[in-house]
């Protein structure tokens, strides 16, 4: 069996899609695909996040909350 994808670029042509292939009979699956975009700064803060990440220089999450408890208690 092949795989077709096909993009379509409205709302329209997806409607359209959908329906030719209902009638005729094809089985079909919808997959919606969300596009992320990201400024400058907030990947240069992301790619930070790996490095740190991989230098192992992260916070356990019971010493965060350790902290975030004598923050609050203040």
């Amino acid at each position: 069996m092949n795989t077709i994808i096909v993009h379509p670029t409205t709302p329209e042509e997806t409607s359209f899609l959908e329906n030719l292939l209902k009638r005729m009979k094809f089985s079909f699956e919808k997959v919606s695909e969300e596009i992320v975009t990201v400024s400058p700064d907030e990947l240069k803060s992301i790619h930070i996040g790996i490095d740190e990440a991989n230098d192992k220089k992260l916070a356990d999450s019971s010493d965060v909350h350790q902290k975030a408890r004598a923050l609050c208690s203040k």
